[in-house]
């Protein structure tokens, strides 16, 4: 063989190698493109089952949610016994808590328990796990059992943290869900603002109270993100001429006195304000559908909003009274000025600290009452203090003007449910009517 035909032959096999090595390459990417995608469809495919999973299970938790609420209803109606007549006739004749105590009802009638038990239960996962227990399967009996011990010593240790991070087996998967019920009658309910001169004084006048409160002057000293400046007075007839039926600007009167309407109609055209955005856009003239709507109202930004959001409702019906078992301070504190007398005003309740003072009364006594805190325990508290209180509160009839009150019938419910590595949560408001209550709103993440 000659040296230019070996030459040839070697470049020949040279050529094949790197075509070989050249198809190596390529059918690894494709093989690699194709595991990967494959993945990927397949935690997709897993993604899309888990969050169905936790959609159910935040429905489940939603469904209990409204079943608790629905013995609250139940328990808010049953009246309390006569103690007093009970402690009497047991010593004697001796009644020393009928009657006209905290305990006995006016007109003969009795009164009713107060006692919020959608605040001492903990609707999650676990209490439904109890309700409907179910035998587990041969593959569960010893792992359960192996690890029961194990987390006795933590539970007790870490109680909140071990309920949290466990997750309970519902058939053939394993997810939890978690339910926070909030009262939205312990909250300034915004639509009463245009509800007559009884209804709305006594929220026009608090919530002027609140926005002009030192700890808020810093809210309405400059101007927003559309440049716009509003005083809170200016705020509060926003408010009122967002959901009211006419186009004339409303004027405000904050000065004391319950039988005078806070509100009366001025001469310009309350959609001016609108106009200056864009797009422009006219007042609704309705009540509000939800919290978030508040952002369409002149002067009402994210600073207002980041500031009293948690203390705004807009769900109640407009002649729902606040309810003054509420924990929130500063709603304790509005509570604390819708029963005090508007004719007599006592300069203390302008004192932080005898405000404070007075806030730590009302929730001892509140701890010690085993029947849960009525409006007339929480006036008498008030009263005890020194603090003069309105007659229309004090007398307790159906047809008194009753500032406050000790039932709720609109609460909202946050669930959130969770499987496999995701979350689905749901918020809903419910009134509460015969049956498991009316969903007055509805919103899934």
């Amino acid at each position: 063989m000659s040296a230019r035909t070996s030459r040839k032959g070697g470049r020949e096999r040279g050529v094949a190698m790197l075509i070989a090595i050249i198809s190596i390459a390529i059918l690894t990417v494709v093989a690699t493109e194709f595991a990967y995608s494959s993945r990927v469809d397949l935690q997709l495919a897993a993604n899309q089952r888990d969050g169905l999973q936790a959609y159910y299970l935040a429905r489940s938790g939603l469904g209990l949610s409204r079943l608790m609420l629905k013995f609250q209803r139940q328990l808010d109606k049953t009246p309390i016994p006569n103690l007093g007549g009970l402690l009497g006739a047991l010593g004697g004749g001796a009644g020393g808590l009928g009657g006209g105590g905290p305990l006995g009802g006016a007109g003969g009638q009795s009164p009713t328990m107060s006692l919020q038990i959608w605040k001492m239960a903990k609707v999650d996962c676990h209490m439904l796990r109890g309700m409907v227990r179910s035998e587990p399967g041969p593959s569960e009996t010893g792992s359960l059992r192996a690890s029961s011990r194990r987390k006795l010593d933590f539970d007790d240790e870490f109680p909140d943290v071990a309920r949290e991070q466990q997750k309970v087996s519902f058939g053939g998967f394993e997810g939890c869900f978690n339910a926070t019920i909030t009262d939205e009658e312990q909250k300034l309910n915004l639509v009463r603002l245009d509800s007559g001169a009884l209804a709305a004084r006594p929220v026009a006048t608090r919530l002027f109270e609140l926005f002009s409160d030192k700890r808020f002057e810093f809210l309405f000293d400059h101007e927003d993100a559309n440049r716009v400046k509003v005083t809170p007075q200016e705020l509060i007839i926003s408010l009122k001429d967002w959901i009211d039926d006419d186009d004339t600007q409303s004027t405000l009167n904050v000065t004391p006195g319950w039988n005078t309407n806070p509100f009366q109609p001025g001469f310009a055209d309350e959609n001016y304000n609108y106009d200056k955005y864009d797009p422009r856009y006219r007042t609704k003239n309705a009540l509000f559908d939800s919290l978030d709507e508040l952002f369409l109202v002149h002067g009402m930004n994210d600073q207002v909003m980041a500031a009293f959001r948690d203390r705004f409702t807009v769900y109640p019906d407009k002649n729902k009274n606040l309810n003054i078992n509420t924990d929130d301070p500063v709603m304790l504190y509005m509570a604390i000025l819708m029963v005090a007398d508007p004719n007599k005003p006592d300069p203390r309740l302008k004192d932080p600290l005898f405000i404070d003072q007075l806030i730590k009364q009302v929730r001892a006594a509140r701890m010690f009452n085993f029947v849960g805190s009525s409006v007339a325990d929480f006036v008498n508290v008030v009263a005890a203090a020194g603090v003069q209180v309105d007659p229309a509160v004090r007398g307790g009839s159906a047809t008194s003007n009753q500032l406050v009150s000790d039932k709720s019938e609109t609460y909202r419910v946050q669930v959130v449910g969770e499987a496999g590595s995701v979350q689905r949560t749901i918020t809903a408001v419910i009134r509460l009517d015969d049956q498991l209550g009316k969903l007055v709103y509805w919103r899934e993440d």
